[in-house]
């Protein structure tokens, strides 16, 4: 059996079920699993405070993964206290080119831009945002959005939701330019969009030489395509069920859905055995 050292999960439709909600008997594996001296590190698309409660539910110390590796923290308090372990943002260049290209056209996407732990939007009544505000737990900012591209804030994340036929063009888009971007698909309607320089592998590689870790000493979980590159990365890359054929394909392992405890299992196969 492989020793383990750090885990690098995933959180929607990873960790929580369909309900968006860590089972209890989940939240007890990972208890366990900490308790061994075992590093449980959530690595996202999300913003720090939209990852916050789950961090605090589960009691760890770990480094906190935003934004698809694009912000790396140690701790979820995002204040002049808090350690950058690693920030990498996109252009102003690169930011007002999708931007002004989305409006032209694919205007009826919801755009959002995230920076540090702001969520900017330009109007808070959409939808998709509603949607999104109610999964994370967290109220966007309502911005000019052209006008905060000026300032000196950096970009770690756009985000555009909307049908699955404008996103999917919108990503062969992007994919065929000429930016420094790179961009993912986290659901079928919802399109992450950083810079070239993050991505969970990344991250990972980051946070090894942070633990002085092995990358076979490394198991990674996770769903949907951001995750495809860090789970043939690990040492041991686990696939939820509920994943696409091609990222449980990249897998070690295939574990069940989120709604069947499927993290609970990978974490009693590979550590608690």
């Amino acid at each position: 059996m492989v020793n383990i050292k750090v885990i690098f999960s995933d959180i929607d439709g990873t960790l929580l079920n369909s309900n968006h909600q860590i089972t209890n008997c989940t939240k007890k594996t990972i208890k366990k699993v900490v308790q061994k001296g075992i590093e449980f590190i959530l690595i996202s698309a999300r913003m720090p405070s939209g990852m916050k409660s789950i961090y605090n539910d589960l009691d760890i110390m770990s480094p906190l993964i935003c934004y698809n590796g694009a912000l790396i923290l140690e701790n979820p308090e995002v204040n002049e206290n808090n350690k950058i372990l690693y920030s990498a943002t996109i252009s102003k260049k690169d930011t007002n080119k999708i931007y002004h290209n989305i409006k032209r056209k694919f205007s009826n996407l919801s755009f959002n831009l995230f920076s540090f732990d702001q969520w900017m939007v330009e109007n808070k009544e959409d939808k998709w945002i509603k949607q999104e505000s109610k999964i994370i737990k967290v109220q966007p900012k309502e911005v000019n959005i052209k006008n905060f591209i000026t300032q000196d804030e950096g970009v770690h994340k756009i985000l555009c939701m909307g049908e699955p036929h404008l996103i999917s063009e919108l990503e062969s888009k992007i994919n065929s330019s000429l930016l420094d971007v790179c961009c993912y698909l986290s659901k079928d309607e919802y399109l992450e969009i950083t810079s070239i320089n993050a991505s969970k592998m990344l991250s990972i590689k980051a946070l090894q030489s942070y633990f002085s870790v092995k990358h076979e000493e490394v198991m990674a979980i996770g769903d949907n395509f951001n995750d495809l590159a860090m789970i043939e990365y690990a040492g041991i890359g686990v696939a939820m069920g509920n994943a696409p054929k091609q990222v449980k394909e990249a897998s070690d392992f295939v574990t069940k859905s989120n709604d069947q405890d499927g993290m609970k299992l990978a974490l009693e196969t590979f550590i608690l055995s």
